[in-house]
């Protein structure tokens, strides 16, 4: 009596056979962007609806929040950082050569 074996032909097609090959790739990529494809729609639709049963607690002020500290440290250092790009452009500030008459 003959044995009846139902082992898949392509398992020994694999890396020989380029239809083979590009089938299996497809196949796989195929199958891989409609994963991610499901899994971004859910991620999408779970964050959407929080958001929506949530809602959106903003605190509209019409005093403006100033930090007048920080805010004269950073002015204060643009103005340093210019007066120095100043001094750098009017030449070189270095000691004079000495051998120079």
């Amino acid at each position: 009596m003959k044995k009846i074996s139902f082992k898949p032909k392509f398992k020994n097609n694999i890396g020989t056979d380029a239809f083979t090959d590009w089938v299996i790739i497809l196949s796989v990529t195929l199958l891989g962007s409609i994963f991610l494809i499901g899994v971004g729609s859910y991620v999408y639709t779970n964050t959407e609806a929080s958001l929506d049963s949530h809602g959106t607690n903003i605190l509209v002020s019409n005093k403006p929040n100033f930090d007048t500290q920080l805010l004269k440290k950073v002015i204060d250092a643009f103005d340093a950082r210019a007066n120095e790009r100043v001094l750098l452009s009017s030449g070189y500030t270095g000691p004079k050569d000495p051998s120079l008459p």
